[in-house]
């Protein structure tokens, strides 16, 4: 995928999916530069983190 400094961008990050797919892996991930890396080679409009609640 090439990004570009003209390209608007809108993160949508599915928490709970991601969480999965990382502790599988054995990682973390650093949110603060995940968002730096798009924001230095987009324009980052926005970005969401999406979760799930548990109903007790």
């Amino acid at each position: 995928m090439r990004l570009s400094a003209q390209d608007r961008t809108a993160l949508f990050i599915d928490g709970a999916n991601l969480y999965a797919a990382t502790r599988s892996l054995g990682f973390d991930i650093d949110y603060r530069r995940l968002l730096d890396y798009f924001g230095a080679r987009t324009n980052l409009i926005r970005a969401y983190y999406y979760s799930a609640l548990l109903e007790t």
